[in-house]
């Protein structure tokens, strides 16, 4: 099926190229002012730590509900602020791979050597894969296949069909066996922008790994460096779950199931910080540290690992690291735009080293547009957040609880420039949810209420503004 997939998936880039090529005649950032924000931010001018101009509290408790009485919210909670004097607003652009990355990425983690999974079909492969192909034109898509979603069901099945006369049409001049390729070293350049490094091997030692560095233009896909160690080798399934997420997912799961694993936390990160080093990010901290395990999954092996996790941090702030992911857009002629993904970087350990790496949509670092930002005081947020928490879920039943409350960045799209964002300070919400049920939903990831540290507006971080 991965043939399968591959071949959806490049239609897809192509058909979302021609969709995307026109820029956008509205904004996609709707109803907020990137220039009056910049605007009101640049009156600040003070020298002092950022605790101390905005009158931060070590810690804060407060409750309040609402009208109905549906909703109780408690509020005690530890307040997070970074050890600067100054936070700026910095604009970024979507980012790329370069070839020294990828030299160490391949070097440092790949064991074996790796070989083109493109390599020509043997006529027991195309065998294979026409009898694949012809019992998925029969069943149709599945419900998230990227064409059928984006494009509709006519489309869908003249790709498979197409894809289905391309296999008979090579069957004839197939070789019998193929000698494995070794991938080569240096990106491959396609006609639409992309480059890609793309290996796997099978070996004894580590069973399967693979490693894919792709760069996308924007508006076409998500820039990526996936590698993944002993997994099935019809894709890069990184499905690991952190504890917390996993209590929460599968609360009758009997964890003792999993092995454990000797190698500390501390040694897990430690492996990391080297890494990110020879990667030459020196703009990047590890923001948090989780055991994770597999998410029970056949094809992966039962599995304890360290979920070892980076954030950029610009001058002592660090962008505010949170499990929404953003969607993508529709522009106003109804064209699809690819998500542009939130930066993330996270490794996978366990006591044979790193035994996978996601690396999603890397910023490309700008210019500072504000020396410095002005920012409402704590009580103000605080403010805005009992009131606006309170709209947000409104006739909704629950008991809210949150325990910590954090100044950091997030990134914001720019009004009226297609692939150019902010990074601009906010203060995140972090707790628990128990709902009518009585079910509790604990993750220090979810951020509860994204506040606009400046002008107090609220930032939805699944839009991305």
């Amino acid at each position: 099926m991965k043939r399968i997939a591959i071949f959806i998936l490049l239609i897809a880039m192509t058909l979302s190229i021609t969709a995307c090529q026109k820029v956008p005649e509205t904004s996609l950032v709707v109803g907020k002012s990137s220039d009056k924000l910049i605007e009101k931010a640049q009156t600040n001018s003070g020298e002092e730590p950022l605790s101390a101009r905005l009158d931060t509290p070590g810690t804060y408790q407060d409750s309040v509900s609402s009208e109905d009485g549906l909703l109780n919210l408690t509020i005690d909670a530890t307040i997070t602020v970074p050890e600067a004097n100054s936070i700026p607003i910095i604009q970024v652009t979507p980012g790329a791979f370069s070839q020294e990355q990828a030299d160490v990425l391949i070097n440092e983690l790949a064991h074996n050597t790796l070989y083109s999974p493109n390599q020509p079909m043997t006529k027991e492969e195309i065998t294979e894969e026409l009898l694949a192909a012809k019992q998925a034109l029969a069943a149709g898509p599945a419900d998230n296949d990227i064409l059928f979603l984006n494009e509709g069901l006519e489309v869908w099945e003249q790709a498979m069909q197409e894809y289905i006369d391309m296999l008979n049409a090579g069957y004839q001049d197939a070789p019998e066996t193929v000698d494995p390729e070794p991938i080569s070293d240096t990106f491959i350049e396609f006609d639409n922008g992309a480059s890609q490094i793309e290996g796997i091997n099978t070996s004894s030692e580590v069973g399967f790994e693979g490693l894919q560095i792709s760069n996308i233009p924007f508006g076409q896909g998500t820039t990526q460096a996936l590698y993944s160690q002993n997994t099935t080798n019809d894709g890069f399934e990184l499905a690991y779950v952190p504890i917390h997420d996993m209590i929460r997912y599968f609360p009758d799961i009997d964890l003792s199931q999993f092995p454990e694993i000797s190698l500390s936390e501390e040694d897990a990160q430690a492996l990391c910080d080297e890494l990110v080093e020879k990667l030459g990010l020196a703009d990047v901290i590890c923001w948090s540290v989780y055991k994770a395990y597999s998410n029970g999954n056949p094809s992966l092996p039962a599995r304890s690992c360290w979920e070892v996790r980076y954030v950029r941090n610009m001058n002592g702030v660090p962008i505010t690291f949170t499990a929404t992911p953003v969607s993508g857009t529709l522009d106003a002629n109804g064209n699809y735009f690819a998500p542009w993904l939130y930066e993330s970087l996270v490794f996978y350990v366990t006591d044979d080293g790193i035994i996978g790496m996601k690396w999603q949509s890397p910023y490309e670092i700008g210019d500072a547009v504000t020396k410095d930002s002005a920012l409402l005081s704590f009580n103000e947020v605080m403010d805005v957040f009992r009131k606006m928490y309170l709209v947000d879920n409104a006739g909704e039943k629950k008991d809210v609880t949150v325990n910590s409350i954090r100044l950091g960045y997030t990134r914001v799209l720019k009004q009226d420039e297609t692939g150019v964002g902010l990074l601009v300070p906010v203060w995140d919400f972090f707790g628990s949810v128990t709902d009518e049920e009585g079910r509790t939903s604990t993750s220090p990831d979810n951020s509860l209420l994204t506040i606009n540290a400046v002008d107090g507006s609220i930032i939805d971080r699944a839009v991305g503004y």
